[in-house]
């Protein structure tokens, strides 16, 4: 059930929450499916809802520092990314408390927490006396849910409430930084804040640790690391970036039994049915914005195949194609 984001509705879906029940909840990043943080049974349902690996570790959210160091240890330059990115769409992995749930952390002792910048979602936080895992509020591995309609449509049978905080500002998942070493912070998956952005907080230089090929079933450091993940039911194929720009022979090559997915709209466009773009001008902030969207979409017609262009790799641009190629991974 979806539900406008009143005063009473978030009082409403605050009251589930303390009863272990788990909601669909706004953030400026991606729809979460939140549950009590701190309570085994309600990670579990979690868990249970996703169809989520347990070897697959969640974000815990909290509404202020103060309440993130209730639940980890945090280090000098933890603290300095969160006084300049928090709230906002940066994760961090620390050493945990003993307060926080194997089954959050995959049993690992180290959790992902981050300070949320949504106003719906701060508004249950500061109801709530206990932080909120939340993991993207769709069946695990499928497209991340911007829209609560998205949310609906795949979970909406086995959750109670959904509460609409509009279309997502961001578009794709939080940038997580491995934080467990002080001396060599290491960004774990790209996201809206970028490795400069980082670097240049810190005053040196920080590690990636991203990679096109994963353990997949071993214990996870952060969530968005698997192979395979993103991904529609509908078989994604990756273009290079500004191809579509020009007719050339691939993108000719795409009949109407074929979904072309273009960074902006193509000069040579004439009014083609299976012809999309993410962007009039080709602007990432706008992709990233409308790429899960316009995916979602997409896989609820009778396409064969969706082509999408990748971005270039600056600013936004590396997590996108972070996403576009976990999205198009095949299955093993």
């Amino acid at each position: 059930m979806i539900l406008e984001a009143t005063v009473d509705n978030i009082d409403y879906c605050t009251s589930l929450l303390q009863q272990d029940e788990i909601i669909g909840i706004p953030t400026e990043t991606v729809y979460g499916l939140a549950g009590n943080a701190l309570k085994e049974s309600s990670v579990r349902k979690i868990f249970q809802v996703k169809g989520r690996p347990l070897m697959d570790p969640l974000i815990v959210h909290c509404n202020h520092l103060e309440a993130v160091e209730l639940i980890a240890k945090l280090n000098d330059p933890a603290r300095k990314l969160a006084k300049t990115f928090w709230p906002g769409p940066l994760t961090m992995v620390v050493k945990k408390n003993k307060n926080v749930p194997d089954i959050v952390t995959a049993g690992l002792n180290s959790v992902a927490v981050r300070v949320p910048q949504h106003p719906v979602f701060r508004s249950v936080l500061e109801r709530i006396d206990f932080p909120l895992a939340a993991p993207s509020a769709n069946p695990f591995g499928y497209v991340s849910p911007t829209l609560a309609e998205h949310v609906q449509h795949t979970l909406g049978s086995q959750i109670k409430a959904i509460l609409d905080g509009g279309p997502c500002k961001i578009g794709i998942e939080s940038t997580i930084i491995d934080l467990r070493d002080h001396q060599m912070p290491t960004i774990l998956r790209y996201g809206p804040i970028n490795s400069s952005q980082i670097s240049d907080c810190l005053g040196f230089s920080v590690k990636t640790a991203i990679s096109e090929k994963n353990n997949d079933t071993a214990a996870q450091s952060a969530p968005g690391q698997l192979t395979r993940h993103y991904s529609p039911r509908t078989s994604v194929d990756l273009l290079e970036h500004g191809c579509t720009q020009n007719k050339n022979p691939i993108v000719s090559h795409c009949d109407k039994t074929i979904a072309l997915v273009c960074n902006q709209k193509p000069k040579w466009y004439t009014g083609q049915s299976n012809i999309y773009w993410l962007s009039e001008t080709g602007n990432p902030d706008e992709i990233a914005h409308n790429l899960f969207n316009l995916i979602q979409k997409l896989d609820r017609q009778q396409f064969e195949k969706i082509c999408i262009e990748q971005v270039s790799p600056e600013t936004i641009g590396s997590a996108i194609n972070d996403r576009l190629r976990r999205a198009a991974a095949k299955k093993s």
